[in-house]
């Protein structure tokens, strides 16, 4: 059934839920309300500067990077974008992560963050709690665009991102700051038991191993913080007819087959990731869905809007997703693959395909005392 919007549930301590979000109800929803004491009350008040562990350096500098990072980490060598099939990708761990890093891609990565923030009802930039002066770390922080709008939205707050490509912009907000290129998959060096709120969004598709990213992640949080996962599962879905034989339906499961194959899946599984959280020490585990309409079907004006918004995101997004792993994995040449991109677009340009797409949204909490775990 799709999923309609509603306010996600407050995560119940020691449980593991899923709700399903609908916009049927008024206010902001109670996690975005939630203030909780800080364990140091000294930090209250402290400026930006306070909780930045790098404060005024630049991590993108290379005049002077040796003395910006921590001293066990070494910053990569510069590598060279490289072409491939008219779409430039990135240099550093070339090969790594299977989608474009230019300008195109770029404006791509920032329509979906607009989608996402209009799907979620409330702050549509987090549902987990934090503190107002919280020091949060976004993992695959693409163009910046998350980080920036969290940075302005609590100016209290540091914020940083970390992305395998540097596409980010140079002028942002004073308590938000950059590290790339870092791949998150290695020793991050960013301080252990330190941040409030690491957030990840989209990162199926450049993940070889959860259980491992989850135990990185549960080691930087500071006893208390949380930890807030978004994605999108493109796995096509229908109530009113089967898909199977549509282009969209040949489009996921080669781009699924493919991803598998390269050791990244793009595919999500809810039963999995939680499964993983809770296996880490994480509680208070929260799952909320949300549908995703692939063209404005739907009868309710809310689900219109994300459903147009969305559509023109499906619409930059399908041939670039399947680009590279198709021609790589399945030796698709850039003709056929344009070909199945289009068809796969009639397809989602057409109301009477009422088909959608589920985002998932997850929020799990370090314990206050770790140690039992």
């Amino acid at each position: 059934m799709f999923p309609n919007h509603r306010h996600p549930a407050q995560p119940l301590q020691g449980t593991a839920t899923t709700t399903t979000i609908t916009a049927t109800t008024t206010g902001s929803p109670q996690s975005s309300q939630l203030i909780y004491a800080l364990p140091d009350a000294s930090r209250i008040g402290q400026n930006v500067d306070a909780h930045n562990p790098h404060a005024g350096e630049s991590a993108r500098s290379s005049n002077n990077a040796n003395t910006l990072m921590p001293s066990q980490y070494k910053l990569p060598e510069q590598h060279p974008r490289h072409l491939e099939n008219g779409r430039t990708y990135h240099g550093y761990r070339r090969g790594v992560y299977m989608l474009p890093c230019d300008d195109e891609e770029q404006d791509r990565l920032d329509l979906f963050h607009k989608v996402i923030t209009e799907a979620r009802v409330g702050d549509g930039l987090i549902y987990a709690p934090h503190p107002p002066n919280a020091r949060v770390l976004d993992l695959g922080c693409g163009t910046g665009i998350w980080a920036i709008d969290v940075a302005n939205k609590y100016p209290d707050s540091f914020v940083a991102g970390m992305d395998l490509a540097d596409i980010q912009p140079e002028n942002c907000p004073k308590n938000c700051d950059f590290y790339a290129p870092r791949d998150f998959e290695y020793p991050w060096a960013l301080g252990e038991d330190y941040w409030d709120l690491i957030h990840m969004q989209m990162g199926c598709g450049s993940v070889t191993s959860w259980p491992s990213l989850y135990r990185r992640i549960y080691s930087h949080l500071r006893p208390g913080g949380w930890f807030e996962q978004v994605e999108i599962d493109f796995e096509p879905r229908c109530e009113e007819r089967s898909l199977e034989g549509t282009s969209m339906h040949k489009w996921y499961q080669y781009l699924k087959q493919a991803t598998e194959m390269s050791a990244r899946p793009i595919a999500h599984s809810v039963s999995e990731t939680m499964a993983a959280l809770e296996k880490q020490g994480f509680v208070n585990i929260d799952h909320q869905i949300v549908g995703l309409p692939l063209n404005p079907w739907h009868h309710d004006e809310h689900e219109k809007k994300v459903g147009r918004w969305y559509n023109l995101a499906i619409s930059e997004s399908v041939e670039t997703l399947i680009l590279a792993p198709l021609h790589r994995v399945w030796g698709f040449s850039r003709e056929q693959i344009q070909q199945l991109a289009l068809d796969v677009k009639r397809e989602a340009y057409n109301k009477e395909i009422r088909a959608y797409n589920i985002l998932h949204i997850y929020q799990a909490m370090k314990p206050e005392n770790p140690s039992g775990n």
